[in-house]
């Protein structure tokens, strides 16, 4: 079926023990949707989530997707919209945004049996996107786990809060929670996250999943999620995959750090840092969420927003985890079974912010930027010093008289390894009961990442809503992966473990191998192992940072340039779609 075809039937009501009767969405294909299901309530901005009110009358209307957090615009995406006609894609909310989407298979009632669960968290740089998009429809999903693979398994998608309404942190604002009973600060919506996981453990029972078999998987800022998951250490799921995102890859911040961004949002919106931290706060609270979402983009600079965890001791006790620290990764006991990986060309999704190394600025209308060699030599020799920059240079072959097309293949090439693919590599060392994966298959889209296996793009094969709109050798990979996700959420081993010969799962455009460093030449092992030996493992993945995140940027308080960026950015287009990061 396309995903464009209307397949619904009609209704279909579930008494669910723990909460009422809940009315939700029948399939020819004999799935149902249970949608928009509140599974927190935000008390105020900047405010821990707390769990939601008991359904009025004991009913609770299933048919409809719930809304979504407000969010900047995005100018481009690489993968086509899926279409889905039969139901209305909400609007924003930022206080009715916590809900979550249940997509259930058809079974017999004489089976009694409870079915796995998979619950995804979705990426986008904790600033953009929702886990309503019709691109993670779990329906496709849910069907061919059932009917194909002969393993019924719930899908759950959720929202939380993003952008500054889920990340937003700084002193005034740690005061303001300290009032409210709440210790630490910003990291809204990965508490978000872990209530829809206690709702989900409290509940799915009724819904007929089986609260001790909950796969939580995520791509992007959804893996970084499932990674502080891990480290939070709260016992809610029982196996994990990783896609694209070890904690730190959207960078992570100190209080302090965060409040120079928070000052940054106060004289974008207009607000006196003359005030008391106190009157700051009140204003800030006060401020329509249009202009609140506005204020986002000449704060946070980078045409990519990204939104970083902060570090107040309170999220994951103890300091979180450097890139150079990887070597230390450890999985819980009581999540014995993780599967990570990440994909080629993932950096590719930063480019934009490489046109600081060009030698003028990019025309809006560009997809792609221009930075050339001597922009990135000078880049590197200013933030790591000469000694470094030099040995960084020799192992990836940079040189002076690189053309531009070289230039950005080195950027994106090393920027990944620094940000994905060298803390994957540390952290399967250290733990080598990992399932390890590479995503090689590269987008048949035409635009301008078509043929890279970029970031995101394992995200279509593996949810399959598009899978009408791939070549057929797209489709088989589709079909294989979609395999090795649900079978590994059934228990089941999707193929080795990585410690058993040191090899990971190569997926390509036609088929997929197991493959040790010596057979998948290129990749870079070689590479990461000499920084390695250099000691120069978190210097690189902090230029990398530096590269694509552009820190030290975001951490410049300049009052002239938010107030001009602020102006800039009201008077330039606005384009918003549910980009995928």
């Amino acid at each position: 079926m396309l995903s464009d075809e209307i397949p619904v039937v009609g209704n279909v009501e579930l008494d669910v023990p723990s909460l009422g009767k809940i009315k939700g969405l029948s399939y020819d294909d004999q799935t149902c949707q249970y949608l928009g299901i509140q599974y927190g309530e935000v008390p105020g901005r900047f405010r821990r989530p707390n769990p939601p009110a008991h359904w009025k009358d004991g009913c609770y209307d299933g048919t409809k997707l719930g809304p979504y957090c407000p969010q900047p615009p995005r100018d481009f995406y690489p993968i086509p919209a899926a279409a889905r006609p039969w139901l209305e894609m909400p609007g924003t909310d930022e206080f009715n945004c916590l809900n979550l989407n249940i997509s259930v298979p058809h079974m017999p009632k004489s089976n009694l049996e409870l079915l796995p669960v998979m619950v995804f968290l979705h990426g986008g740089a904790f600033a953009y996107a929702t886990g309503s998009a019709p691109i993670y429809d779990g329906r496709i999903l849910a069907t061919t786990a059932a009917t194909d693979l002969a393993r019924p398994t719930i899908i759950i998608t959720l929202n939380y809060r993003l952008g500054v309404y889920g990340f937003l942190a700084g002193r005034d604002i740690e005061a303001y929670n300290k009032e409210h009973g709440e210790s630490g600060v910003g990291n809204y919506g990965i508490w978000d996250q872990a209530l829809a996981l206690q709702w989900i453990q409290k509940h799915i029972s009724g819904f007929g999943g089986d609260p001790q078999r909950v796969t939580l998987f995520g791509q992007s800022a959804g893996g970084v999620s499932v990674s502080s998951h891990l480290l939070r250490g709260e016992p809610l799921f029982s196996s994990a995959i990783i896609q694209s995102g070890l904690l730190r890859l959207c960078g992570v911040m100190s209080i302090d750090e965060y409040q120079i961004c928070y000052e940054k949002m106060l004289l974008a919106l207009g607000i006196s840092l003359d005030l008391t931290p106190a009157e700051r706060v009140k204003q800030i609270l006060a401020a329509d969420v249009e202009k609140v979402t506005a204020a986002m983009v000449p704060t946070f600079v980078i045409p990519v927003i990204t939104m970083s965890l902060c570090d107040d001791g309170v999220l994951i006790p103890g300091p979180m985890p450097t890139a150079g620290e990887y070597e230390k990764f450890s999985i819980p006991r009581w999540c014995p079974n993780v599967m990570m990986g990440d994909c080629k060309n993932e950096c590719i999704i930063w480019n934009k912010s490489w046109d600081t190394m060009s030698p003028a600025p990019m025309p809006k209308s560009a997809d792609l930027s221009t930075p050339t060699a001597s922009g990135l030599l000078q880049k590197m020799n200013t933030f790591l010093g000469p000694e470094k920059a030099k040995a960084v240079a020799e192992i990836y072959k940079i040189t002076p008289t690189m053309s531009d097309q070289d230039t950005f293949n080195a950027i994106e090439r090393f920027t990944t390894h620094g940000m994905y693919s060298i803390p994957h590599y540390f952290a399967e060392h250290s733990s080598p009961n990992v399932y390890a994966w590479h995503f090689d298959v590269p987008s048949p889209y035409d635009n301008a990442w078509g043929g890279m296996a970029h970031h995101s793009f394992d995200n279509v094969l593996i949810w399959g809503v598009l899978k009408h709109t791939l070549p057929e050798a797209h489709q088989r990979i589709s079909e294989l992966m979609q395999e090795k996700w649900v079978k590994f959420a059934h228990g089941e081993a999707p193929w080795q473990r990585f410690g058993e010969e040191k090899k990971w799962m190569v997926f390509k455009e036609h088929g997929a191998q197991m493959m040790s460093k010596e057979e998948d030449v290129g990749r870079g092992y070689e590479e990461w192992d000499r920084l390695h030996e250099l000691g120069l493992v978190a210097d690189f993945a902090d230029l990398s940072d530096e590269i694509c995140l552009r820190r030290k940027d975001v951490l410049t308080l300049d009052s002239q340039a938010v107030l001009k960026r602020a102006i800039d950015s009201s008077s330039a287009d606005k384009h918003l779609g549910w980009g995928v990061l």
